[in-house]
């Protein structure tokens, strides 16, 4: 009787597994980026509109309303604005971690660092977003109509953190969204894609709708 010969794999048959299952891995981490990036991009949004829901409340308290319109937070912009706000009460610990974009590379600052509020420095990788003027800030927010402005966006550094596309906070909104060279542009407002790509210095304080939102 013949005996039975057994034999392995050959290089040409090795070769094919690997590559379905390279095939397969790709289509599997093709997905999951995917579905990573999509619940990054919805969380901003959420973000986003909680710092500006917190912001708007502070309308309702009357010293943190003095400190936004004629005390501490009165002349202060952009990242030294939140940084105000922290020090003086009008946003608590809990917004800390909310001032970074979770799709860039910002780090979230530790809350305990809000334990001596008057020695707090609200580190600029720990701040993903623009603001207003602190005294302008509540007229900001409710301007409507052709006044309509962006009272919050990404700012420069993490402007691009979702391709084309910027999320921002509308005075008039009700949500954050994400909005686009071609949207802003199709709303009549005259920019360029040169200032859209340099908007910590083109656009920031000098161009409408984002004339009131300061790096």
């Amino acid at each position: 009787m013949k005996r039975a010969v057994s034999r392995g794999f050959t290089l040409v048959e090795l070769m094919v597994v690997i590559a379905i299952i390279g095939l397969l891995a790709s289509v599997l981490a093709t997905s999951v980026v995917s579905k990573m990036k999509h619940a990054s991009h919805e969380l901003d949004k959420k973000v986003l509109k909680d710092l500006y829901d917190h912001l708007q409340m502070a309308s309702n308290n009357e010293k943190a309303k003095l400190a936004l319109i004629r005390g501490p937070v009165a002349d202060k912009r952009g990242r030294e604005f939140w940084e105000a706000c922290f020090k003086e009460g009008v946003l608590g610990a809990e917004m800390l971690p909310k001032m970074i974009s979770k799709s860039g590379q910002d780090l979230e600052m530790d809350r305990r660092s809000l334990d001596n509020r008057e020695m707090f420095i609200l580190d600029p990788l720990g701040c993903s977003w623009t603001a207003p003027q602190g005294n302008e800030c509540f007229n900001l927010m409710n301007a409507r109509g052709a006044a309509r402005r962006v009272v919050i966006c990404a700012n420069e550094r993490n402007w691009f953190n979702h391709d084309d596309e910027v999320l921002t906070m509308w005075s008039d909104g009700e949500v954050a969204e994400y909005v686009s060279l071609e949207q802003i542009q199709g709303w009549n407002y005259e920019i360029t894609k040169e200032q859209w790509e340099q908007p910590g210095v083109e656009l920031f304080g000098k161009v409408k709708p984002f004339d009131g939102v300061f790096d």
